[in-house]
């Protein structure tokens, strides 16, 4: 798709979709106003995964080589979808979300591994994407025996499309997820009422202060105590610290491999 196509489509996708279309414009008009700041520097020095672990669980029995042998079969289930992937073009439909989109490895497992410790009963997630992040949780559900998803996300852009929407999850892990489709400012406070108190909210949706500083807002008082904050890209703009300095909360940051620049972070309430 050259520059004319990829103009062309979305013009012609918000005309058909004006909806979609006011999303669009929305997200963009929010990056923007975003490029305006000057992000301040988290500071949180980041932690390693086992420092992560020892704070919030320093009795913990999980071991690496646990961890990784109940994660084999969906190790290599990622694997091959990321190896299929790989040959396809983005932004189209078949390829709608370039793979950086989602949470590195280590992300997904201290994911997997904060619900298998927890054993949440309730959990939320805004942004599926690919569902890769949302296979790592739903994979800790199906381990505990117990626990659901509710996983909110939308299509805006004419590339994507709602069957594409946790394509990479595998069908042994869908009984204990729902989604929830649409954008997450009219989705999220209506699911969250209706479920009372959850044990863990993840932000991986629309990365703007706007949107990230409403979803923390929106979440926090729904989480139980001792529960759980998670989002990703906390760097890419000043919710996340503005959030837990507000709130007087001590986060732990991890980075993900994938980029330097790339932090996961997590706060307990």
């Amino acid at each position: 798709m050259n520059k004319i196509q990829f103009y062309f489509s979305i013009i012609k996708h918000s005309i058909l979709h004006p909806k979609s279309g006011l999303q669009l414009y929305e997200s963009v008009m929010q990056t923007k106003d975003d490029e305006k700041h000057q992000i301040k520097e988290i500071e949180i020095r980041p932690s390693t995964f086992n420092e992560i672990l020892s704070n919030f669980f320093p009795h913990h029995e999980l071991t690496h080589n646990v961890i990784d042998e109940e994660l084999t079969q969906l190790y290599s289930h990622l694997e091959n979808f990321t190896k299929k992937m790989d040959s396809e073009t983005f932004p189209s439909k078949t390829k709608p979300y370039p793979l950086n989109y989602s949470l590195d490895d280590q992300s997904g497992i201290l994911m997997y591994t904060l619900c298998r410790l927890i054993k949440p009963e309730l959990v939320v997630e805004t942004g599926v994407a690919y569902g890769i992040s949302t296979s790592f949780i739903l994979k800790a559900l199906h381990d505990n025996k117990k626990g659901k998803l509710f996983s909110i996300d939308y299509v805006f852009r004419p590339w994507e499309s709602k069957n594409m929407i946790g394509i990479a999850i595998p069908d042994e892990l869908r009984n204990n997820w729902e989604l929830v489709y649409g954008p997450s400012a009219s989705k999220l406070p209506k699911l969250l009422k209706s479920l009372g108190k959850i044990d863990i909210f993840f932000h991986d949706s629309l990365h703007t202060f706007k949107n990230m500083i409403f979803e923390y807002n929106t979440a926090w008082p729904h989480i139980k105590k001792n529960g759980f904050l998670l989002s990703d890209d906390v760097l890419s703009n000043n919710a996340f610290n503005d959030f837990y300095m507000k709130n007087k909360l001590t986060p732990k940051i991890l980075q993900q491999k994938n980029t330097v620049k790339s932090y996961l972070g997590i706060l307990q309430k």
